[in-house]
């Protein structure tokens, strides 16, 4: 099975946006991923990724310096916490807001790379989504008018090496998952363990080199355009021999935001599958609960027929 497509936004930043506009939404149909080159983030991305590696280098106590606040801050792997109750398992990450959530590490141009990369990724993912918005029969400025204050989470994510069962099978540390609100902009190192699965369909590597942004729709957005868009389960499989470094960047309107259909994304042969919810509510809801949903077609909604 093909993977998701590789799109090359630069005709975005000249207003040259028809094929694009095309591809995106074609690929948010059938899969809600693709990989974005082109995005002008270069700098401002090594920048991150170097500000991401400086702290994971780190000694642990150090690391644990950063609190877990509010859903926000540092989370050990299980091998090395502290706090033994904020662990995951060969996975270690830092939740950053777009405000003072939580202090921020005391290293060199970290916090300067961090809310560059946040002010300018918000930028890119604020002309994608008016792409999308145009492509579903909405104004352009639909989802800006929801983004005055976005609620953005910004996730440095050290997958460390695990290796292989006796069988050979590569483990997986991020199980399968829906992401939960908008857009997803996925910054990646260029090694491998991203994939996705199609609704009906196998497990499919993202091939994504190093610098793209591999792009998601989430369960909000899915929601938003009552499952016109797709909202994928996708894991990481972990490499035996390799760390690898994502930053991950949740994007979401307004907690005031009230997520509703976009009528035209309703009909008489497709009725509306939601309820009108805050955006806030619905967001704290998914972030503490303990249920992913959609991944079992015969347990979800009618998303899937």
């Amino acid at each position: 099975m093909v993977g998701p497509p590789i799109i090359d936004i630069a005709p975005l930043s000249r207003g040259d946006e028809s094929e694009v506009a095309v591809q995106i939404h074609e690929a948010c149909l059938r899969t809600g991923f693709f990989v974005v080159v082109g995005h002008g983030l270069d700098s401002t991305m090594r920048d991150v990724f170097a500000a991401a590696q400086a702290f994971f280098a780190l000694p642990q106590d150090l690391k644990e310096r950063t609190p877990r606040i509010e859903r926000y801050g540092f989370v050990p792997d299980q091998d090395h916490a502290i706090d033994r109750e904020r662990m995951t398992h060969a996975t270690e990450y830092l939740d950053l807001g777009l405000h003072d959530e939580v202090p921020m590490p005391d290293l060199p141009g970290f916090e300067a790379a961090v809310r560059r990369y946040q002010s300018e990724a918000l930028v890119v993912g604020a002309n994608l989504l008016a792409v999308m918005a145009v492509q579903l029969g909405a104004d352009r400025q639909f989802f800006a008018r929801q983004m005055d204050d976005p609620q953005c989470r910004l996730r440095f994510l050290h997958y460390l090496p695990i290796p292989p069962a006796a069988d050979g099978t590569l483990a997986v540390p991020t199980s399968p998952h829906t992401d939960y609100g908008a857009l997803t902009l996925l910054a990646v190192d260029g090694v491998p363990g991203l994939e996705v699965q199609p609704i009906g369909g196998e497990w499919t590597p993202v091939e994504a080199p190093a610098g793209a942004l591999v792009v998601n729709i989430g369960d909000m957005l899915a929601r938003w355009t009552n499952d016109l868009y797709r909202s994928t389960p996708h894991r990481v499989v972990a490499s035996p021999n390799q760390h690898r470094i994502s930053v991950p960047y949740f994007v979401n309107p307004a907690a005031s935001t009230m997520v509703t259909c976009i009528p035209s994304c309703a009909t008489a042969d497709r009725p509306m599958r939601y309820e009108p919810i805050l955006a806030g509510d619905y967001l704290a809801a998914r972030i503490d609960g303990t249920i992913e949903p959609y991944l079992d077609p015969a347990d979800a909604p009618d998303r899937y027929a």
